[in-house]
C-alpha cells in the first residue's frame, strides 16, 4: 500500500516512463506489481511506456450502460450520461468500466472510450450461426455491431439456432473468440429466450458449488442457542400478508389499539443471522444486489431453499427476526420506537386477495378466525392514518400500469392481467415505508454511517417540459420548475379529472422525476416527502437490506459505536452495486415484458383495438391499448397527411388536413406486424393503412427514373 501511494504521489508531479519510476524503488519486481495493480484499479494509466494520472489527460471515469445500433451511452457518477458514437467504443462492451475522453471534433457534446479499466462482463450469450464453416455468435445489445464473436473449436456439438453461452478468453479489435461453456437450448424452446436476455445483462441464474455447499450446511430449524437474548413474539396475534402465488415471507406485522393509540410491529426474517460476511453466501448476494422477477420465474438473490426455508417466516414455525415496534397517534405522527432482535411464530399465512375479500365485506367460503379478521381491519386503519399524515406531507402517487401474463404449457401468453393494488396490498406498503422511515431515522440521530434510500429533487430541465405539457393539456402549473416541492406536484396531480390525461402526464411525471437510488449521503426522499428513509424490510431480495440488518447488529444489538474510512468506503461500494444491479434488475424485467407482449400479439394480427395515445416521437406515436400493452404508430403510414410533430407540446397535425394528434386521444387501430426480435409492435390507425397498390405504384415511378 505504501509502494503504490509512493508511485501516485511521483505521479502527481509529473509524468514519467518506467524505467525512470523503476529507479526510484529497490525492487523492481515489487515496483512492477504495484505499476500493474494500480492500472487495473484505475488509479493510472499507461500510454505508449508513459505512467499519468487519469486528470492529466482530462479522463473521466465511467461505465458503459447502453449500447444501440449506432450509439452509447455511459454513466458518469451523479451527472447526466454521456453520448458515445459506437465509432468510440474501441472493443469496450456494455457493465465495462472505462476511462472516457471528450470528443472536441464531434458536432455535439460526445465522448470517446480511452481505455478499458475493468471487464464487467464475464459472460457472453448469443444465437449460434455458421458462415462458411465458421461458427459464429451472434450477439445484440452488447457490443458495437462491428464486434464479431467467433467460436474457438470445442468438443461440443453445435447446431444452428442453439443459444450458447460462453467466455471470452482472447479479443483482437473488432473479432472475439468465444469459449462455448454451455447450451441453453434451441431458441424456440419455452424460456430459452428469457435465458438469454437474463444472461445478456450479465446476471446470473445458478449459483455456484461454494455457495451450495454453505447452504446445505444451515440448520433447517431454530436451536437452543437462537432464543438467547431475543424478544419472544410467539404469543403475539402475527400474520403475513403477501401474494397468491408467493413462497418467500420476509415480513409480518401485527397491531394492538390502546386508546386512540396504535402499536405496530413490523417483523422481518432476521436473515443476516445465517448470512455471514464475507461468506460465498454473502458475496454471491453481493454479485446479485437484487432478485429479478421475470415472466416465467425468478432469479433470487439467495437460494431458494434459504429464502423459502429457514429464512422465510412460514405459518406455524419459530423464526428469527428484527423487528420495528412503532406506536402511532391518531394524526399519523410515531410517538415512540425501538428495533429488537426477536423470534416470532406466524399465525397465519394471509394473502391479498383474502385480506381485500374481508376489507371489502366480500362472501369467504373458509374464513381464518375471528380476531385475525378483526387485526386485518385495524391494520386498514393505522395504514389510512400512516398514508393520510404521508400525503398532507406530500408525498407522491403516480399512476401506472403493472400487467402479469397468464402462460399456456408451451409457456407462451394467452391473457394478461393488470395488477391492481387493493386495499391489503396498499396497507403493506405503508407499513414497510413507515418502518423503513423509524430505521433510518434511528440510525442518523447516533451520527454513524449508513446506507440510505434516497430520491432527488427534480432538474429544472425536465420539470420546465413537463409543466409545458401539462398546461397544453389544460392543467396549467402554478409552482416554479426551481423550487417545485412534492406536495405541490402532488396536489396538481390531484386536481386532474381526464384519466387518460392523468395517466399521460403520470408516465411524463415519472420520466421527468429522478431515479431513486441508494447512497451512503442522507439526501431524502422527494417521491415520499420523507426526510429519512431506507430499505429495512426485503432482506431476502435486496442486499441493502442485509446490510441495515448487520449495521443494526452492529449499532444497536451489539453496542458497537467504532468505525473506520474502511467501513464508509465499503457503504460507498455497496449502495453504487445496488444501484447498479437494481437498474439491471429493471432493464431484464422491462425486456422480457417487451418480449412476452409482443408474443401476446403475435398472432393477432389484424385485430382491431382501441386505445390512447401516450407516446410520441419524431417518427410517430405510442398507443396503449385495454391490455396495458403499447404498439407504434408511424407517421408515414398515414396516407392521408403528412405530420409535423412538435416535441414542445407532445402534438403532431396534418400539413394538409390540420389534423391534430395530441397525448391522451382514443385513437382505433390495427395490428399490422409484431417482430419478435426486436419486440417492436406496429399499430396502424384503422382505415389507414398502406395498400400494397400504393406501394407499388410508387414502385414503379422510382422504377422509370
Amino acid at each position: 500500500m505504501e509502494l503504490k501511494e509512493s508511485i501516485l504521489n511521483i505521479l502527481k508531479k509529473h509524468s514519467l516512463s518506467k524505467k525512470l519510476i523503476l529507479e526510484f524503488f529497490s525492487s523492481t519486481l515489487e515496483t512492477e506489481n504495484a505499476l500493474e495493480e494500480l492500472i487495473n484499479e484505475g488509479q493510472i494509466v499507461k500510454v505508449k511506456n508513459q505512467y499519468y494520472l487519469p486528470s492529466d489527460l482530462g479522463l473521466i471515469r465511467g461505465r458503459i450502460i447502453s449500447i444501440k445500433s449506432n450509439y452509447s451511452f455511459a454513466s458518469i457518477g451523479n451527472e447526466e450520461d454521456v453520448f458515445i458514437s459506437n465509432d468510440d467504443l474501441n472493443g469496450a462492451f456494455i457493465d465495462d468500466e472505462v476511462y472516457l475522453k471528450r470528443d472536441i471534433y464531434a458536432f455535439k457534446e460526445a465522448y470517446e472510450v480511452f481505455s478499458i479499466i475493468k471487464r464487467g462482463r464475464k459472460k457472453i450469450v448469443g444465437e449460434l450461426k455458421c458462415y462458411y464453416d465458421n461458427w459464429h455468435i451472434l450477439v445484440s445489445g452488447i457490443a458495437s455491431e462491428e464486434m464479431v464473436f467467433l467460436v474457438n473449436p470445442t468438443p461440443i456439438k453445435l447446431f444452428e439456432g442453439n443459444i450458447v453461452l460462453g467466455t471470452i478468453p482472447k479479443q483482437n479489435g473488432h473479432k472475439a473468440f468465444v469459449e462455448v461453456e454451455k447450451i441453453l437450448g434451441n431458441k424456440n424452446e419455452p424460456g430459452v429466450e428469457i435465458s438469454k436476455i437474463i444472461y445478456k445483462h450479465n446476471a446470473e441464474i445458478e449459483f455456484p458449488d461454494s455457495v451450495r455447499e454453505e447452504v446445505n450446511a444451515l440448520p433447517i430449524e431454530l436451536n437452543e442457542e437462537d432464543y438467547k437474548d431475543r424478544v419472544d413474539f410467539r404469543n403475539h396475534l402475527i400474520v403475513t400478508i403477501d401474494g397468491d402465488d408467493s413462497k418467500d415471507f420476509d415480513d409480518a406485522v401485527e397491531v394492538k389499539k390502546i386508546g386512540d393509540i396504535y402499536e405496530v410491529g413490523v417483523h422481518i426474517a432476521d436473515v443476516s443471522h445465517y448470512v455471514k460476511y464475507n461468506s460465498s453466501l454473502d458475496k454471491e448476494a453481493l454479485d446479485r444486489g437484487t432478485s429479478i422477477y421475470v415472466t416465467d420465474r425468478v432469479v433470487p438473490m439467495l437460494p431458494f431453499e434459504l429464502s423459502n426455508g429457514i429464512c422465510s417466516l412460514n405459518p406455524h414455525v419459530d423464526r428469527l427476526v428484527q423487528s420495528c415496534i412503532f406506536k402511532v397517534d391518531k394524526y399519523g405522527n410515531v410517538i415512540e420506537s425501538k428495533i429488537v432482535r426477536g423470534v416470532m411464530n406466524s399465525k397465519a399465512r394471509l394473502t391479498y386477495a383474502y385480506c381485500n375479500k374481508v376489507l371489502n365485506h366480500e362472501e369467504i367460503d373458509n374464513h381464518q378466525s375471528k380476531e385475525i379478521d378483526e387485526m386485518i381491519f385495524l391494520l386498514n386503519e393505522v395504514a389510512e392514518v400512516i398514508r393520510n399524515k404521508r400525503k398532507k406531507a406530500g408525498a407522491l402517487n403516480i399512476e401506472s400500469t403493472e400487467i402479469k401474463f397468464k402462460l399456456d404449457e408451451n409457456g407462451d401468453p394467452i391473457d394478461i392481467i393488470k395488477r391492481v393494488q387493493g386495499k391489503s396490498e396498499a396497507l403493506i406498503e405503508d407499513l414497510m415505508i413507515k418502518a423503513n422511515e423509524v430505521v433510518a431515522e434511528t440510525i442518523e440521530k447516533m451520527n454513524l454511517p449508513f446506507i440510505y434510500r434516497i430520491h432527488e429533487s427534480p432538474k429544472s430541465k425536465k420539470m420546465d417540459a413537463f409543466m409545458k405539457l401539462s398546461t397544453h393539456l389544460g392543467y396549467k402549473c402554478n409552482f416554479s420548475s426551481l423550487t417545485v416541492t412534492s406536495k405541490e406536484l402532488s396536489l396538481h396531480m390531484d386536481k386532474m379529472t381526464d384519466s387518460k390525461k392523468k395517466s399521460v402526464l403520470s408516465m411524463m411525471l415519472l420520466r421527468s422525476l429522478a431515479k431513486a437510488k441508494y447512497s451512503e449521503k442522507n439526501l431524502g426522499h422527494y417521491g415520499l416527502a420523507s426526510s429519512s428513509y431506507t430499505h429495512f424490510t426485503s432482506p431476502i431480495r435486496r442486499y441493502p437490506d442485509l446490510l441495515v440488518h448487520r449495521l443494526l447488529d452492529k449499532y444497536i444489538f451489539e453496542n458497537n459505536r467504532d468505525f473506520t474510512q474502511i467501513d464508509v468506503n465499503e457503504i460507498i461500494y455497496i449502495a453504487e452495486n445496488s444501484s447498479f444491479k437494481e437498474r439491471r434488475a429493471l432493464e431484464i424485467e422491462r425486456e422480457v415484458e417487451d418480449l412476452y407482449s409482443a408474443k401476446f400479439f403475435k398472432n393477432k394480427i389484424g385485430n382491431k383495438y382501441r386505445g390512447y395515445i401516450n407516446g410520441m416521437i419524431s417518427s410517430g406515436m405510442f398507443v396503449e391499448t385495454e391490455f396495458g400493452i403499447d404498439g407504434f404508430i408511424e407517421f408515414s403510414s398515414i396516407t392521408s397527411d403528412y405530420f409535423i410533430f412538435s416535441e414542445e407540446y407532445m402534438k403532431a397535425y396534418g400539413r394538409r388536413t390540420n389534423k391534430k394528434y395530441s397525448l391522451g386521444d382514443e385513437v382505433d387501430v390495427v395490428v399490422d406486424r409484431v417482430d419478435l426480435d426486436s419486440k417492436r409492435i406496429t399499430f396502424s390507425l384503422l382505415n389507414e393503412k398502406k395498400s400494397n397498390n400504393i406501394k407499388n405504384v410508387r414502385k414503379k415511378k422510382h422504377g422509370r427514373y
